[in-house]
């Protein structure tokens, strides 16, 4: 099962159009794994743009971090 599989499983259907994939990647801050690349509109700071990602350490904390963002064009 691939990361985005096993994100889609745990994370309620309403927040799916939210994340664009999950990536495992090295050398991330703060010992995190996986990169969390979000779709437009979806954003969770003035500073990041359409289309940005986020550092995660787990599967769960890419979840909660999921249900924060917002729409920009709101």
């Amino acid at each position: 099962m691939t990361l985005k599989e096993q994100l889609l499983k745990r994370l309620p259907k309403k927040y799916h159009e939210r994340f664009k994939m999950i990536e495992e990647e090295d050398g991330l801050v703060d010992d995190c794994k996986y990169m969390l690349y979000w779709n437009a509109p979806w954003t969770d700071d003035d500073e990041c743009g359409v289309g940005s990602c986020f550092p995660v350490k787990s599967i769960t904390e890419a979840i909660e971090h999921i249900k924060s963002l917002y729409r920009i064009d709101e």
